[in-house]
């Protein structure tokens, strides 16, 4: 086995703020106050008067399972439950409107199964359900992490429930001490996860500069939903993992001010060495406890991992496994972009316009061809638990298409005006482009032929969504090819204009296509430009365009009952994961870092493995909760296949995908006489989504 890696957080530069620094904070902080990122005061008031609600409520439901159970008064009255909070509140970045991410922490008499959930009158449910104020009431029992999702006073709340194996849950309880996961079931660890990574983030920190790691996380949030880049689930990144970066910040300008936070992320982010992790705490590699955690050495999905951002509390967990190569390629892009405003800042004399970097991007101008997808439901229910579901597949289509064409997925839902009031409809958008490297011999067989087809993607991706366990007559997902000219004008957000509004709206959208074939920077471009007509010329290849078919593909209404549904001024000191800027390596043909040696890319890790990274079950999709919450689930329902039946992983991975399958085909009910619910849901479609290269 190779030798456990440490990776040391060495600071850069411990110099005091400046004048000029703590300037650009207060125009920052000014800045993100006219967006409307901070609460009022009464609506702070208001969060403090229900989480004391919620708190009172919990410590008077123990003491009533306590005499229920006929309990010594005694022990009732010395019995405890306590309320923490995790997720965007606790750190204190939260906006207007935004949800608590809550967390009971009971004793270990009192059940998640029969207290905790249930409508029996000893139940947090049921009291819930007759507290003053509460609306909203959803009980989310088979998820990832179990959850109860209400509103109080209008204040939205997800609360999470931990057992520990205490009879007594003392108020000064450290979650932060790893005692407290001791003998805890896995559910209640991963609750527990959640507020040790908040409060571990928080002391990495440190108090001296927690202000004004607030104002820049805050500011790096806003960033990212503008530039299109925030959504754990599509595979970019969530709150948990934007946090980590901006802590790991923190810690390498221990003395940096908001200001200096900002423009140094950019620049220590653009040049890092994905994929190596960035890791804010040592790993305990001792594994007191003997739970699951990341690490590369023993497991070789780990090795996959294409931009691991590390969870600083034990068990420690790899937050962003769902970046695509894709995704990470259009994050690197951002973080160049971002690179280029700061510099210009700087040779301004320090002259800001906070304004410029944080512009919308013009996603539905740079791209000639737009995959559409349409979610749809018979009523809000019903919407509301398959448009999260869809959501949270969506990265699996960017998976696919990937190997064939370069994908752009847009992670904001937009509502769609085209359905009646007793119809619920979103529209999710991927931007399509031709990939930039052709040289492989089946890309420039594909080349050759001037076309790719889709519906391999397409159909798998329908498969995956329609076989979903609790899917209902009602519930669709439609699938169409568009191109630019063709979008719906009420996709374009405000300041937008149509794409063919103006010619300098063509010219602008000309120009986004061109800077897409191009690197990180100019002389990359130049070269990968070089190398690519290079190589067409050797084959007598033609730079082609992007053509589509427009098709529609429509999943049927019948589904069968099973799933796949796992579902600084130098860089003399920089730390080891960063390169300086002489170092920077990227490819010549797609403009992408290339890994260092022996890394492997989603599309390089072979079928095998391909399968068993996609058995990895998702987090749960209840707010912010899921991003900031342990390990997926379907790695113990593989382990436990594979120790059973003497398989290794990857065979008991794919052996586990097949079982659904097969009863997925045989559950379904069909006609006598009609074809069965699982030929027609993979009957090939007679029209090809295809991609057409014009010569």
């Amino acid at each position: 086995m190779p030798p456990v890696k440490e990776y040391k957080i060495e600071s850069i530069s411990e110099t005091p703020p400046t004048h000029l620094d703590i300037k650009q904070t207060a125009e920052l902080k000014q800045f993100l106050e006219e967006q409307g990122l901070y609460e009022s005061v009464a609506e702070s008031s208001l969060r403090e008067e229900v989480l004391g609600t919620l708190d009172k409520l919990v410590k008077d439901w123990v003491k009533t399972i306590g005499r229920a159970a006929e309990l010594a008064d005694s022990f009732v009255s010395d019995s405890n439950a306590k309320i923490f909070t995790f997720g965007s509140y606790r750190l204190g970045v939260h906006g207007p409107g935004a949800d608590i991410d809550t967390l009971c922490v009971g004793p270990r008499h009192v059940s998640r199964e029969t207290d905790f959930f249930g409508l029996e009158p000893h139940c947090l449910q049921a009291m819930l359900l007759e507290l003053s104020g509460v609306t909203q009431l959803q009980a989310v029992k088979d998820s990832y992490v179990p959850v109860i999702k209400f509103q109080l006073h209008g204040i939205s709340i997800d609360l999470l429930y931990a057992q520990l194996q205490l009879s007594v849950v003392p108020e000064d309880l450290d979650v932060r001490a790893q005692s407290t996961l001791r003998n805890c079931d896995e559910q209640s660890v991963r609750a527990l996860n959640g507020c040790r990574v908040t409060d571990t983030i928080l002391a990495e920190v440190g108090a001296s500069q927690i202000s004004d790691f607030r104002i820049a996380l805050k500011a790096m949030k806003l960033w990212a939903e503008r530039r299109g880049v925030y959504s754990n689930v599509t595979g970019f990144l969530g709150g948990v993992n934007w946090a980590i970066l901006v802590a790991y910040i923190c810690r390498l300008y221990p003395k940096g001010v908001a200001s200096t936070i900002m423009l140094r992320f950019f620049k220590i982010y653009c040049n890092w060495r994905w994929p190596t992790p960035i890791v804010l705490q040592q790993i305990d590699h001792q594994n007191p406890m003997g739970m699951k955690q990341w690490d590369p050495r023993l497991d070789y999905r780990d090795q996959s991992h294409l931009m691991p951002i590390i969870t600083p509390a034990y068990p420690c967990m790899n937050s962003s496994y769902n970046v695509s190569d894709s995704t990470l390629k259009i994050m690197m892009d951002e973080f160049m972009r971002g690179v280029t405003i700061c510099d210009d800042f700087l040779s301004r004399s320090g002259k800001v316009s906070w304004a410029r970097l944080f512009e919308e991007d013009n996603f539905f101008q740079q791209f000639k061809n737009y995959l559409q997808i349409e979610v749809v439901a018979a009523d809000e229910q019903q919407f509301r638990a398959w448009e999260g579901w869809v959501h949270s597949r969506l990265r699996q289509l960017v998976r696919r298409l990937e190997t064939s064409v370069g994908v752009r997925p847009w992670p904001k839902p937009i509502k769609s005006p085209g359905h009646g009031p007793q119809s619920y409809s979103t529209l999710y958008y991927m931007g399509l482009k031709k990939r930039s490297t052709q040289m492989t011999a089946t890309t420039l067989s594909r080349a050759s032929n001037n076309s790719v087809n889709l519906n391999g993607p397409v159909n798998e991706f329908r498969h995956l969504v329609m076989s979903w366990d609790d899917w209902q007559e009602g519930m669709d997902v439609v699938v169409r090819h568009m191109k630019q000219k063709d979008l719906p004008p009420f996709v374009l957000t405000d300041g937008q204009e149509g794409p063919t509004a103006s010619a300098a709206a063509s010219e602008a959208s000309a120009v986004a296509d061109a800077l897409e074939q191009t690197a990180e920077t100019p002389v990359e471009g130049q070269k990968r430009k070089r190398a690519e007509d290079q190589a067409a010329a050797l084959v007598g290849i033609k730079k082609p365009n992007i053509a589509f078919e427009p098709e529609v593909v429509r999943a049927p209404s019948a589904s069968p009952r099973r799933a796949e549904s796992m579902d600084h001024d130098t860089y003399s000191a920089a730390p080891s994961g960063m390169r300086a800027e002489s170092e920077l390596h990227v490819d010549t043909l797609t403009g992408a870092p290339q890994a260092p040696s022996g890394s492997r890319s989603t599309s390089e890790i072979g079928q095998a493995d391909l399968h068993a990274a996609e058995a990895e079950a998702d987090m749960t999709e209840a707010g912010d909760v899921g991003e900031w919450l342990g390990m997926d689930s379907t790695r113990k329902v593989v382990a436990d296949a594979a120790s059973v039946n003497g398989l290794n992983e990857t065979d008991a991975s794919q052996q586990h995908i097949l079982s659904k399958k097969t009863s997925s085909t045989q559950s379904a009910e069909t006609p006598a006489g009609a074809p069965s619910t699982n030929a027609t849901l993979f009957a090939k479609q007679k029209k090809p989504m295809v991609v057409r290269f014009n010569s």
